[in-house]
């Protein structure tokens, strides 16, 4: 019997491919049958043998151009932030303004009659100076504040200007003699009414409990009154 498995083992390699002749194929059918070991000899061989995936040559030179595009990828990441921030700050610089004192802004106030209201204007006219109207321009309100500003920058804004297309600047405010006009300079706040500088006195208090002001020059107010 063990002589008989050995010889049908031999066989069974060429009875798995389909290779022996008939007789050897009737032969280890027949022994087949009847012996248990060799059964499983020959299921071990009709196994699937796995297949191990060759080795890729190429594997490390795909990771270094993987690297390499995620490299480029952030440096043009970089660079388009950097462009980014660079523009944000050119713009920024651009539009930086600084006050300037009244000498500088070379204040110029005038009075002047128009479709038949009598009209205070204020001008500045020192070089790149300009004014800002705090809180919007209104005929209704009681005085009028507006801070007098020159570009950090002017030759940068100017620049950004022919670039961007031109602004409307406003160098001079026009209010009613009735209103009063704050003007915030470097050097302090100058208050004009009726077409001339006055001051600012305190008046009293108004029934909230905040102070009162009124403006006019020492001759109407006397010396009774404190400037605030």
């Amino acid at each position: 019997m063990k002589l008989d498995c050995e010889v049908i083992r031999d066989l069974l390699p060429l009875y798995a491919e389909h290779m022996a002749s008939p007789a050897s194929t009737a032969l280890v059918e027949e022994h087949l049958q009847e012996c248990e070991a060799c059964r499983a000899e020959l299921e071990q061989m009709q196994l699937p043998v796995p297949v191990q995936p060759e080795p890729q040559p190429d594997a490390p030179l795909k990771g270094i151009r993987t690297a390499l595009r995620k490299k480029r990828i952030l440096t043009a990441a970089a660079a388009v932030l950097a462009v980014l921030c660079a523009v944000v700050l050119v713009f920024w610089m651009g539009n930086l303004s600084t006050p300037v004192t009244a000498e500088e802004a070379g204040i110029w106030l005038y009075n002047k009659k128009e479709d038949g209201a009598n009209l205070c204007v204020l001008e500045v006219q020192g070089e790149n100076v300009r004014l800002e109207t705090e809180g919007g321009f209104s005929w209704g309100k009681e005085y009028i504040t507006v801070r007098v500003l020159r570009y950090t920058f002017p030759g940068l804004h100017a620049a950004l200007i022919k670039l961007t297309g031109s602004e409307i600047v406003s160098t001079e405010i026009a209010v009613s003699r009735t209103q009063v006009l704050a003007v915030e300079c470097a050097d302090g706040t100058r208050y004009y009414s009726g077409g001339q500088q006055v001051e600012r006195f305190i008046a009293g208090e108004n029934p909230d409990g905040t102070v009162r002001y009124g403006y006019g020059t020492e001759e109407q107010y006397g010396h009774d009154f404190k400037k605030g």
